[in-house]
């Protein structure tokens, strides 16, 4: 009863509720059903899965095309080629895009690779404030990087699959052993595509989330412009359920009005509303291309375009059986076609038809031989996407796509652009099969769609930009090499005048020194000291003219730098190493004095074998240690005259004769003085310059040099010995740098070669990048081991025939197939155009990893005006009234240990000599013989004098009376070096100064 009447008290809803009792609740069947617009269901890790099909995605790898051979490319060719013919019987969806170069993430890596950068100085350009520069400057110059996807269909699916799918839930729980098979199978065949792709040619990967991200977006997003970045997809995310999906299709749509020639898309980007129209074009017919002959990839023909380029492909591999019959009735048409003309009318076939004959023989020959993987046919579709603002700009582009391909290919502009707009996104259905085009692998493979244009590195400093068929910038760290591929730092620059060897190592070295390296340079010429007045390096730089330094600064025993112990802690065997080193090195500065004093002598003295026999006894009993001086030489030539060697005591005279030379002074040191060499501070920027030194022509024989060019040569070597000094004096683990300018010379003289050998070799050890500037590669050629040493080449423009190709050989590139003319035509110019010539220069630039390209070089952001002035070498009269206005604040940006000019506010100290330093300075002049007698006397009187304290004698011995007397005594107005203001003196004020002089010596 109590159980009846609780029945009768319950509601009728919950009554009707207990009779239905073990039906499903409404839960979610009550839910609305979502549906993609577009045909794909999901994404798991790189598969992609429509209701028909599913696909795996890969990113190739790009390929470099230019300055390869063509046996090199024929190569890749046929690698392509026969991953390709592998593929039998499968789709395949081949698309290519463009990627914004990422700006934010190149200065991520730029900035966190600055380690140990300069501090900022006040009022001067900050570090921040110049990475933002930069990164400004790299965005608006919209370059993009070009990448490929190639999609490979793992299997269709019929009913059963898709019914298997849905039930796997329950299956999995029914016969799990039959679901784990299937899926189990899956994997097995997309670990053989991993693999089969991965070899070389293709060079693919399988697409990470990112990718699949991107390139769903610019599928579903086409013709609208690319974000620059694109949200992350959560780190573990690998698979996109159907509901995902609407992340890529929300916010975007495409209209088409009634045969227009464009399709409207209309997205949204952040929270603006853009609008754009794209052309989709489809290749049509296409005559025999000769690649890599004569034709470049045809593919590759759109990267040339100033606009993004999107392509699309549908690819189906075909089976040999199913090519097999089609191939029998081409051939029965063609010979029913021939014997029509010969049999039925007795003519000669025409020549077309007489091509196709020849084809059929060799399909035939390929069918009895069998279907080989270069061999095997393929059909497919190639549609072609532009943008454009509105309809007009995307009709222009279009037609620029015609242009760039005609003659040869032939572009269509078809109809219904809705549906061929939508075969670029992954999963949809082929439009139509208009323009279907037929042929083996081989010649799809012909089309390298990944090539492009890859060269230099992702964290360094931005040089430039490529100029080739792809446009893209190019940054180069000068210490990867070094600190992670283990290679040499060693890198030639080489090019005739004005082709921006100078320009290209300021960029360098700036770059570099706003990003924590350390830097020495030798410009004997002196455009780079320049870099030493900027006010963000002027506080921890220096520049030193050596030719108005220190006596015995060139000192030969001290140049050679003396081994430290702990550089070779992590040798074997430290002390044994060090004791070796310390070896070499005396014996390096024994050859290196007998060098520099074999060129001080007179070319038929040098020459005689004897004079090299009492010079090297000279040499050894002197020894070879830091202490000594080419004095002491001379000193013990002497002593063996005496002891009846009469050719030493001539040798000895024509030394003593150099000696009282005044540029001799940089070789024999004050014995009273400390080294002039030792650094007070720790500079970042130091430039050694030799203005006024007058150099050899370049290739003109020893005995032809006077003898000022013979002692400037011998400087110069002494100089690059200074250079490299540095290296051995820091810590080897700090980045370094050595750039070294007219480096022609050194090749020429036997410690020259040692020393170029020394710092290629060291230069991986002592973290050193080595810039070697030269006008002929020939010179750097003959050093030996110089060309398998080298990592980094820049070849600026050269003519001569035998140089370019001694230019191709230091750059690894291919001879005798087209490259030396190319290097002609760097950095053109209009013969009548009479404007300065301050165009960029261009550069061939092969990093040392494998890229060789064309690049140009930039220094046009705003940020960088200053340094662009800077590094101007090309001579502008205007300039003297602009420089003589601001000297007076040149003061506030000179270099510590820079001279100042008369006239200009400096500190109390900078007005007084040192004691026993009263004559610091010498001076080179042009000719070497007699007509020193006046200088010598001269020089007599610049010492210090007793008794007065600025009289009328002292007011006159400085730098700027010893030039003019280099004026007087050379007479030539390109041999001299003017003040450090950049004005020179009138011929009439320098014989009033001359006179002025010989009363004071009366």
């Amino acid at each position: 009863m109590a159980r009846r009447d609780a029945r009768r008290d319950r509601s009728p809803l919950e009554r009707q509720r207990g009779r239905r009792r073990g039906r499903a609740l409404a839960g979610e069947s009550g839910l609305p059903k979502y549906v993609p617009d577009i045909a794909l269901r999901s994404i798991e890790g790189h598969l992609t899965r429509t209701g028909t099909q599913v696909m795996a995605w890969y990113r190739l790898s790009a390929q470099a095309w230019s300055f390869r051979s063509d046996s090199q490319r024929e190569v890749l060719i046929r690698q392509i080629a026969a991953q390709l013919g592998e593929l039998q019987g499968r789709w395949l969806h081949l698309r290519v895009t463009t990627r914004p170069y990422p700006v934010h993430m190149w200065a991520e890596s730029f900035d966190h690779n600055a380690m140990g950068r300069l501090p900022d100085v006040a009022g001067a350009l900050g570090w921040d404030g110049f990475l933002e520069g930069e990164q400004r400057h790299l965005m608006g110059l919209s370059m993009s990087d070009k990448e490929v996807f190639l999609g490979i269909e793992v299997s269709g699916r019929g009913m059963l699959d898709r019914w298997v799918e849905r039930a796997a839930p329950v299956l999995g729980k029914v016969a799990p052993a039959a679901v784990r098979a299937e899926l189990a199978a899956l994997a097995t065949e997309v670990g053989h595509l991993d693999s089969l792709v991965a070899g070389s040619g293709l060079d693919a990967v399988p697409a990470s989330a990112d990718d699949i991200a991107w390139l769903m977006h610019r599928s579903c997003s086409l013709g609208l412009p690319a974000p620059r970045t694109l949200s992350v997809v959560p780190g573990g995310v690998t698979r996109w359920e159907t509901e995902d999906l609407a992340a890529f299709t929300d916010g975007v749509e495409m209209y088409q009005e009634p045969y227009a020639p464009t399709v409207r898309v209309i997205g949204r980007l952040r929270t603006q509303t853009v609008s754009r129209n794209v052309a989709v074009l489809s290749v049509g017919l296409m005559e025999g291309l000769r690649i890599p002959e004569v034709d470049d990839p045809w593919m590759q023909h759109s990267d040339r375009l100033p606009f993004p380029v999107d392509w699309s492909a549908r690819i189906y591999v075909r089976r040999p059986e199913e090519v097999a019959g089609e191939l029998q009735r081409q051939m029965g048409k063609v010979r029913s076609q021939i014997r029509h003309y010969t049999h039925d009318h007795d003519l000669d076939p025409p020549m077309s038809l007489a091509r196709q004959a020849d084809r059929v023989l060799e399909v035939e020959d390929e069918l009895t031989t069998g279907l080989t993987q270069l061999n095997t046919r393929l059909y497919g579709w190639w549609r072609i996407a532009v943008a454009g603002k509105d309809e007009a700009e995307a009709v222009s582009r279009a037609q620029q796509v015609l242009d760039v391909y005609r003659p040869k290919v032939q572009i269509e502009h078809p109809e219904a652009q809705y549906r061929f707009a939508r075969e670029f996104i992954p999963g949809e259905p082929l439009a139509s099969t208009a323009y279907r085009r037929r042929g083996s692998v081989t010649w799809a493979a012909s089309a390298v769609p990944a090539a492009t244009a890859s060269v230099g590195d992702r964290r360094g400093i931005m040089i430039g930009e490529t100029c080739t068929a792809t446009r893209r910038p190019v940054a180069w760290d000068p210490w990867l090499a070094q600190e992670v591929r283990r290679a040499s730092g060693l890198t030639a620059v080489v090019g005739g005048l004005g082709s921006g060897k100078s320009f290209l190592t300021g960029l360098i070295v700036y770059k570099t020194l706003r990003s924590g390296a350390r830097w020495t340079v030798l410009d004997p010429s002196g455009p780079l000291a320049e870099l030493t007045r900027l006010p963000e390096l002027a506080p921890f730089s220096r520049h030193i003219n050596l030719l108005r330094a220190d006596p015995g600064i060139l000192n030969p025993y001290r140049v050679v730098a003396e081994p430290r112990a702990d550089h070779f802690a992590d040798e074997e065997d430290p002390e044994r190493a060090w004791r070796r080193e310390r070896s070499l090195a005396a014996a390096t500065r024994r050859r290196l004095v007998l060098d520099v004093l074999t060129g001080l002598l007179p070319y038929d003295v040098a020459r005689l074998p004897h004079t090299r026999i009492v010079l090297l006894r000279a040499v050894r009993e002197v020894g070879g240690a830091t202490d000594r001086h080419p004095g002491q030489v001379i000193d013990a030539l002497r002593r063996h005259a005496r002891e009846g060697e009469e050719h030493a005591g001539v040798v000895a005279d024509f030394l003593e004769e150099r000696r009282e030379l005044p540029q001799a002074a940089l070789l024999f040191p004050d014995t009273s003085r400390d080294d002039p060499w030792h650094a007070e501070r720790d500079y970042r920027l130091t430039v050694l310059t030799m203005q006024g030194m007058t150099l050899p022509r370049p290739g003109s024989p020893r005995e032809e040099w006077t003898d000022g060019e013979s002692l400037a040569v011998e400087l110069l070597n002494l100089a690059s010995w200074l250079t490299q000094r540095t290296i051995y004096d820091a810590d080897r683990n700090l980045r370094k740098g050595v750039a070294l300018d007219e480096t022609h010379f050194l090749s020429q003289v036997p410690t020259g070669k040692v020393l170029i050998d020394r710092l290629a070799r060291d230069s991986r050890k002592f973290n050193v990048r080595a810039l070697f500037a030269s006008q002929l590669a020939g010179d750097l050629l003959r050093v030996s081991g110089f060309a398998s040493l080298v990592n980094a080449v820049f070849v600026g423009r050269t003519d001569d025939e035998e140089a370019q190709g001694e230019a191709l050989r230091l750059l690894k590139v291919p001879t005798g197939v087209g490259y030396e003319q190319m290097l002609g035509t760097l950095s053109p110019r209009p013969r009548h155009d009479d404007r300065p010539d301050d165009t960029p220069r261009q550069f061939i630039f092969a990093d040392g990893h494998g890229g060789v390209e064309k690049i140009r070089i930039d220094l046009e952001a705003p940020h960088l005006e200053h340094v662009r002035e800077a590094l101007d070498t090309n001579p502008d009269a205007s300039r003297v009234t602009t420089r003589a206005v601001s000297g007076r604040t040149a003061a506030a940006v000179r270099a510590p240990d820079e001279p100042a000019p008369r006239g200009s506010a400096v500190a109390p100290h900078m007005l007084r000599p040192a004691p026993g330093r009263e004559r610091d300075h010498v001076m080179l002049g042009d000719d070497l013989d007699d007509e020193f007698a006046d200088v010598d006397d001269l020089l007599t009187v610049n010492r210090p004098t007793t008794g007065s304290t600025r009289g009328t004698v002292n007011e006159l011995l400085d730098d700027e009376e010893l030039d003019l007397l280099g004026d007087a005594d050379g007479g030539g107005d390109d041999r001299h070096p003017t003040d450090d203001n950049g004005g020179g003196h009138s011929a009439d004020q320098g014989q009033e100064r001359v006179r002025a002089v010989g009363e004071a010596r009366r």
